[in-house]
């Protein structure tokens, strides 16, 4: 069996600056890595070891990216796998809905999401 582990928290923000210094000043976060991402501003924010994944809100009327399902609030939590293919039939032969199918989103990170019940999304990351 695959071995599990909680890998990042992804909120989308309405001030992600505001939210990005917040989890910095309150809990000690780091900015580990900074970009844009469809021209939204994107922050990794480490605290302790845990990811804390920031996006710049959605704005009214745009569509959301595949992987994305909220305009704000908690979008996902995510699992690290060692081995996304195994992973992925593992999950599959327990008949769990694949809502992203397995893909390579940029080197060195490969990224699924998966659908719980309630319609709580997982994504499964491996990062390489």
């Amino acid at each position: 069996m695959q071995l599990y582990r909680v890998d990042h928290l992804h909120l989308i923000c309405t001030d992600i600056e505001e939210s990005r210094d917040w989890y910095c000043n309150v809990f000690g976060g780091k900015v580990t890595f900074e970009a844009e991402f469809k021209g939204r501003k994107v922050y990794y924010v480490e605290i302790n070891g845990f990811t804390i994944i920031m996006v710049a809100e959605m704005l009214d009327g745009e569509p959301l990216p595949a992987t994305i399902q909220t305009k704000e609030g908690l979008d996902h939590f995510g699992f690290a796998v060692e081995d996304m293919d195994a992973a992925a039939e593992e999950l599959k032969g327990k008949g769990v809905k694949f809502v992203v199918e397995p893909l390579q989103v940029r080197p060195g990170l490969k990224i699924a999401y998966i659908e719980a019940p309630d319609k709580v999304r997982i994504e499964l990351s491996e990062r390489t």
